[in-house]
C-alpha cells in the first residue's frame, strides 16, 4: 500500500512536470521595438534587428529554437542571445527580421510553439556559445606539422659578403576597447529596483536618467499633463505594465507654462505605430493617438 502511494505521487509529479514543460513551449511570441537596435543584450551581444535572434527566460545563450505559428504553421529558426519576455503568457521575444518572417509585425504578437533544434549548418562554424564551456570537452587531434623542404639556392655568396636580414615588423599596438555610447547598461546597483505603480511615493529619492533620443519615426501619445509630479507617477504606472519605451515631450503651453506629453515609442513608420495603438487599446485598455515625432516644435 505504501509503495502504491509513493508510485501515485511520483506519477502525479511527472505528469504535472510534463504539463508545465508543454505549457512553457506554447504561448505568445512578441518582437523587439526598433529602438533596441544596437543595445547590448543579456548575453553581451549587441541586438541587431536584421539577425534571426530571440530572447527566452531559461534557455542557454546560443541555443537554437524553431518557432512555429500555430495558426498558419509558418516557422523560423532563431538563436537565443537575450533574456525575456517577462509579460505573463509570452514565452519568446523575436528580432524584427524573425517577426517579419512569421508575419507578426502587423498584429504585434502571435500564438506559437517553440522547440530546441540543432544549429543550422550555416551557423555551426561561426556561432559561439558564450555560456560556460563543457566540463568534459571532446579532445581534438592536433593537425600534423607540414615538413618544409629547404629552398634551392642558385648561387652561394662569398664569405666576405654579408646579407642584411630584414627587420621584423613591429607588433601592432593593442586596440583600446571603445564602448558604444549608445549602449544602455541594464545593470542595477545593489538595492536598486524599478519603481512601479503602487510603490511610487510623492516624496522619496529617485534615480532618473535623462536622454535625448533621435527625433524620427512615430509615437503613440497617451497623456498630456501640466504637473511634473503627475508625470513621474504615470511613468511608474506604465513601468508596472512593463512598458519600456516611454518618451516625455516637454512643450510650451498657451500660458507659457510647460506641458508634459507622455508618448510610447518610437516606431519606424506610421503603419507599425497604428498597429501598436490598436493593440494598446485592445490589450491594455489605454487610448492614444499617433504623433509624428519630426513635426513636434520646441521653442529655441
Amino acid at each position: 500500500m505504501r509503495k502504491l502511494l509513493q508510485f501515485s505521487l511520483l506519477f502525479c509529479f511527472l505528469f504535472s512536470l510534463n504539463t508545465a514543460v508543454a505549457q512553457e513551449n506554447i504561448g505568445i511570441a512578441s518582437y523587439y521595438s526598433d529602438s533596441y537596435h544596437g543595445r547590448r543584450t543579456a548575453s553581451g551581444e549587441l541586438y541587431n534587428k536584421t539577425k534571426l535572434t530571440a530572447a527566452h527566460k531559461t534557455y542557454a545563450f546560443g541555443t537554437y529554437l524553431k518557432v512555429t505559428r500555430l495558426d498558419n504553421k509558418q516557422s523560423i529558426t532563431v538563436k537565443v542571445n537575450d533574456r525575456g519576455p517577462y509579460i505573463k503568457g509570452r514565452i519568446v521575444d523575436l528580432s524584427r527580421k524573425a517577426a517579419e518572417a512569421l508575419d507578426i509585425v502587423q498584429d504585434g504578437h502571435a500564438s506559437v510553439k517553440i522547440e530546441v533544434v540543432p544549429a543550422p549548418a550555416s551557423a555551426a562554424s561561426s556561432s559561439v556559445n558564450i555560456e560556460a564551456p563543457d566540463a568534459n570537452p571532446t579532445p581534438v587531434a592536433a593537425p600534423k606539422p607540414v615538413e618544409e623542404k629547404p629552398a634551392v639556392v642558385a648561387s652561394v655568396p662569398k664569405p666576405a659578403e654579408t646579407i642584411a636580414k630584414p627587420k621584423p615588423a613591429p607588433a601592432p599596438a593593442p586596440k583600446k576597447e571603445v564602448k558604444d555610447p549608445k549602449t544602455v547598461s541594464a545593470a542595477f546597483a545593489p538595492g536598486e529596483k524599478i519603481v512601479r505603480g503602487e510603490s511610487y511615493k510623492d516624496f522619496d529619492l529617485y534615480k532618473v536618467q535623462i536622454m535625448r533620443p533621435v527625433r524620427t519615426g512615430y509615437g503613440v501619445q497617451v497623456a498630456s499633463l501640466s504637473n511634473y509630479q503627475n508625470v513621474m507617477k504615470q511613468v511608474a504606472e506604465l513601468q508596472e505594465k512593463w512598458f519600456k519605451n516611454i518618451l516625455i515631450s516637454v512643450e510650451k503651453g498657451k500660458d507659457g507654462k510647460p506641458i508634459y506629453k507622455t508618448i510610447l515609442g518610437p516606431f519606424p513608420d506610421r503603419k507599425t505605430a497604428v498597429s501598436y495603438q490598436s493593440q494598446l487599446k485592445k490589450k491594455k485598455k489605454i487610448n492614444g493617438f499617433i504623433v509624428d515625432l519630426t513635426t513636434i516644435e520646441y521653442p529655441k
